[in-house]
């Protein structure tokens, strides 16, 4: 059994961060947030919180690396998944798509595992971003 939302809109309902310049990134900064998801028709899916810290820059790109963690409460009362993952802050913020590992923790998640994709429609500028959340079947 396959749960898959592929086409969500997201929305910010709170965030804050230390990053004041998207073009000048240091290690150490962090943020937190809580988004909506929505569908394109405009219905409520889940509510999404977490946070992300800047761990190191790396060495091969000088990109920075960020380590996000997100919690995706469905509204239904179906269940939670758990999304971790480490962001390129330099793919991110040229619209590129961020894929983390995900993991269903309760109701009909449960033991599921897949992924989340997020891109951001103009990081900085614009709100909002596209969503994709696939959820697999636990193999038994």
């Amino acid at each position: 059994m396959i749960n898959s939302y592929e086409d969500l809109v997201e929305t910010t309902v709170s965030a804050t961060t230390d990053i004041e310049d998207l073009q000048n990134i240091h290690v150490g900064q962090s943020g937190t947030y809580e988004h909506a998801l929505f569908t394109r028709s405009g219905d409520k899916v889940a509510t999404t919180s977490g946070g992300f810290k800047v761990l190191y820059r790396r060495e091969s790109d000088q990109q920075f690396m960020a380590y996000l963690t997100n919690e995706v409460v469905f509204e239904d009362g179906s269940g939670t998944i758990r999304v971790a993952g480490w962001i390129d802050m330099g793919s991110l913020l040229s619209g590129n798509w961020a894929y983390y590992p995900s993991v269903g923790v309760s109701g009909r998640y449960l033991g599921q595992t897949g992924f989340m994709a997020w891109r951001p429609n103009n990081l900085g500028q614009e709100e909002g971003a596209e969503v994709k959340l696939i959820m697999f079947a636990s193999a038994e």
